[in-house]
């Protein structure tokens, strides 16, 4: 019998050792967990953490570290879990709130996620990061006005808040506030130099602004950040292109292309930034790769026929704009060069025609008016002549050899007046042609 009250003894204090030292296991275990969890080491942080758990259900810091290393983890649906159990146990758990809005973010799920903030800002009301987060649920369910309210609310009780500025900055790109979206992307990029989507958004910006060396400039920056941002470089060799660096946009393309071989527009700029140097042998090859890639593009035909017109190759040009117009019905420029190379072969009446469906399709296209009054002026269709060089030297009004046609068709009219009016603005303008016609046709003349 004393046996086996000494054997019940000796058992009694294992448990009583046991119990008592459950919670300092607990907490061991939980100490390494936040070691590996500092270290980014999550699965090891999850095994302990579990531990800790194991030996102390209540351990809520323990659960919320846990949970925090799922989210890391993505293992969302178990994240959730142990929120849901902190909340059991501590409905005033000011960061199981948080943490399970961050889980209702990363779903999309907006009503869920403001449900959890709304609870964590009742206990907390003076921490930015809730206003932030209500401001990004509400900007994502399109509540824009509601948004903007509590961003300006996380700025004004954090005034360094990059990514607040930032989401702020959308918001008020989406409310029409352009210069306001500006000012708060530059806030956020000057809080935080790698803020790569706010580089991306204030860009288009610049560009919506004709601003092509501020879009030079933020592209700059991105490439910076990621050097293998093949958009980045095509894109910056565009605006390059536009401000006629031809060889720095030729140097983006080119970069472009060393990332993705395949990518047809950059072919396409750089055969353009090519043309623009003279190049245009070096031109024509790189339309033909760009075409290779995509055969169906009108203006990359456009543009081969525009260096063919350069080498003086008219067939071949001819060619080119017959099959941009082919792809493109409406194309205006493509007309008009088209009846250019007509008019170059003397074939005035087919160049007439293309230079009216220029015209049809696109009323503002005052060069085709131009060619058209010089075709009829050449087949003798003075008076018609006239009707286009008025409407061209209407809104072109600098182009001493459109008067002095003009003037040639009106004397051809019997309107030796106007003819020599044209004459002398056209000599005004540089054109030492006209001095020999104000000789010929017109009784005084400004030498």
């Amino acid at each position: 019998m004393k046996k086996w009250i000494s054997i019940l003894i000796v058992g009694l204090i294992v448990i009583i050792v046991f119990i008592i030292a459950r919670p300092k296991l607990s907490e061991n275990y939980y100490q390494k967990a936040l070691a590996y969890s500092d270290s980014s080491k999550y699965e090891l942080a999850i095994k302990n953490y579990t531990k800790a758990i194991k030996f102390g259900k209540k351990n809520t810091q323990a659960l919320l570290g846990r949970a925090n290393a799922y989210y890391q983890q993505e293992q969302l649906d178990l994240s959730k879990k142990d929120f849901d159990a902190i909340l059991v146990l501590d409905v005033q758990n000011y960061d199981a709130y948080l943490g399970r809005a961050l889980y209702h973010i990363k779903k999309e799920e907006w009503e869920n996620a403001l449900n959890d903030l709304t609870a964590a800002q009742q206990l907390h009301s003076e921490n930015p990061e809730i206003y932030y987060f209500m401001g990004y649920s509400e900007s994502n369910q399109g509540e824009k006005e509601s948004a903007l309210k509590h961003l300006n609310k996380a700025i004004e009780l954090d005034s360094l808040y990059a990514e607040a500025y930032h989401h702020r900055g959308i918001v008020k790109a989406n409310l029409g506030d352009l210069e306001g979206s500006v000012k708060d992307f530059n806030r956020s990029i000057e809080l935080d130099k790698e803020n790569l989507d706010a580089y991306q958004r204030r860009v288009k910006y610049r560009i919506n602004k004709d601003d092509f060396k501020g879009a030079i400039a933020d592209y700059d920056a991105i490439i910076n950040l990621d050097e293998n941002n093949q958009d980045a470089y095509f894109q910056r060799g565009y605006f390059k292109l536009r401000i006629q660096d031809f060889e720095g946009a030729i140097s983006d393309f080119n970069k472009s292309l060393e990332i993705n071989s395949n990518h047809m527009l950059s072919y396409k700029k750089r055969g353009n930034a090519n043309a623009a140097l003279g190049e245009f042998e070096d031109a024509i090859k790189d339309f033909n790769q760009a075409l290779a890639l995509d055969n169906s593009d009108s203006e990359t035909y456009y543009s081969k026929g525009m260096v063919y017109m350069n080498l003086s190759d008219i067939v071949n040009a001819n060619k080119m704009f017959n099959k941009s117009i082919s792809l493109k019905k409406d194309y205006d420029k493509a007309y008009y060069m088209r009846g250019v190379t007509m008019a170059m072969q003397q074939k005035y009446t087919e160049s007439i025609s293309d230079f009216d469906l220029a015209i049809k399709y696109n009323k503002d296209n005052y060069d085709a008016y131009l060619g058209k009054a010089i075709s009829l002026g050449m087949l003798e269709r003075h008076t018609e002549a006239l009707k286009s060089y008025d409407i061209y030297l209407n809104h072109v009004k600098d182009n001493g050899s459109a008067y002095l046609n003009r003037g040639i068709s009106r004397i051809n009219a019997q309107n030796t007046q106007g003819g020599c009016e044209d004459f002398q603005k056209a000599l005004e303008l540089g054109v030492e042609q006209a001095k020999g016609m104000l000789n010929m046709y017109c009784k005084s003349n400004t030498n």
